[in-house]
């Protein structure tokens, strides 16, 4: 019995297709897994910022108001980067003028570096407005994370973020009831409108289809 077998020609051809098609995916896979470490690095950050909030509003509660407003407790933009440079792991303090905590921007503000190498900027923006969401929740003022400090591309959307500071925490701009920072804005320009996407969804496809996605019904390009 005479066995068939792939001639030479037929190899190098599927050699070919297996080639192109992994041109064309591997792209994708490692874009898909850069967004998905980003998301992390920013999450972790976000986590021990509020966890430091928490942390604080326990130990300086007004034990003689047992009532919801005793961990309300207002914080000036310094004591608050005071709380923050005391509770997280800094290797740097920037102050409002030294270079070296966060990417160059046009913020102004107070500015920390982290032993993770993420950056964080504070400063007094919208406030006097309210959370989106919850309406009795003042905004204290804004807050910034540059995942990877000042190296990096130092653009808002792709390593820096932005939250609003309120009473209750941070929130991340660009949410789906936002009015302050549309989302619309992430999806035409870019920028810190893009947090609440990329914490929630777990990607960055404004970039690649912003015409497609929505926080309704369609959440990554494919």
């Amino acid at each position: 019995m005479k066995l068939k077998s792939f001639t030479l020609a037929e190899m190098l051809v599927v050699m070919t297709v297996v080639a192109v098609l992994a041109m064309l995916t591997i792209p994708t896979v490692v874009q898909k897994n850069r967004d998905r470490a980003i998301a992390d690095m920013l999450d972790k950050v976000y986590e021990k910022i509020e966890t430091a909030l928490i942390v604080d509003k326990i130990f300086g509660l007004d034990v003689s108001s047992y009532n919801i407003n005793a961990i309300n407790k207002s914080l000036s933009l310094e004591n608050y980067f005071t709380l923050l440079n005391d509770k997280l792991k800094v290797i740097k303090n920037c102050g409002s003028n030294e270079e070296g905590c966060f990417g160059p921007t046009e913020l102004s503000g107070y500015k920390m570096r982290l032993i993770s190498g993420a950056g964080i900027l504070v400063n007094d923006n919208f406030m006097g407005e309210f959370d989106p969401v919850d309406r009795n929740n003042p905004i204290l003022g804004s807050t910034y994370i540059d995942i990877d400090g000042p190296i990096g591309a130092n653009r808002a959307g792709v390593d820096q973020f932005g939250f609003y500071t309120t009473l209750k925490g941070l929130i991340p701009m660009g949410g789906p009831q936002d009015t302050i920072m549309k989302f619309s804005e992430c999806v035409n320009n870019g920028g810190f409108a893009c947090t609440a996407w990329v914490l929630v969804n777990k990607n960055m496809d404004y970039k690649n289809c912003p015409n497609v996605i929505n926080w309704e019904t369609k959440i990554r390009c494919e």
